[in-house]
């Protein structure tokens, strides 16, 4: 039986982690050189290889059905840009929070699960399999978007 108070602290831990990570990209350090990550980034962001990090491909499969129907994610507008954080909660072994950096569509994307408490992992353009993983979860949330607008127009979704 899971401890479901154990459960709960690392869920409330995961998501402050990927709302943290979303604000200090979204904030980047004037004085810093263009791209540097802060260092709370960069203490808590692993790379890792694309076709082994199976949470990330549920979460990059997931986060655009949740923003477009209504599922629970945020924005953080700043100098770096805006960045969302997409938060998955099935009550099971797929909870996510995914940080996408959206305008403009550059910087690291993270992805949090329960299991790596402080820490997050970042897909990296560097590896083939996962750059074409991110232009298509950018193709996805852009349209993910339009479709919530659309919804939101139509009376099906409450205004954001």
């Amino acid at each position: 039986m899971v401890d479901v108070d154990r459960w709960r602290a690392a869920e409330q831990g995961r998501r402050r982690l990927a709302e943290r990570l979303a604000w200090e990209l979204a904030h980047p350090d004037p004085v810093a050189p263009p791209d540097a990550l802060s260092d709370f980034v960069a203490a808590a962001a692993m790379q890792v290889r694309w076709a082994s990090a199976i949470d990330a491909q549920t979460a990059f499969d997931h986060a655009p059905r949740l923003v477009a129907l209504g599922g629970e994610f945020g924005r953080v507008e700043g100098r770096g840009g805006v960045i969302v954080f997409v938060h998955c909660l099935e009550g099971g072994m797929d909870d996510w929070s995914l940080v996408v950096p959206y305008e403009p569509f550059t910087g690291p994307v993270l992805v949090c699960v329960d299991d790596l408490g402080d820490h997050c992992m970042w897909i990296s353009e560097e590896d083939p399999q996962a750059r074409e993983a991110l232009s298509r979860l950018r193709t996805e949330i852009e349209l993910a978007f339009t479709t919530r607008t659309t919804l939101i127009t139509r009376g099906s979704l409450p205004p954001d």
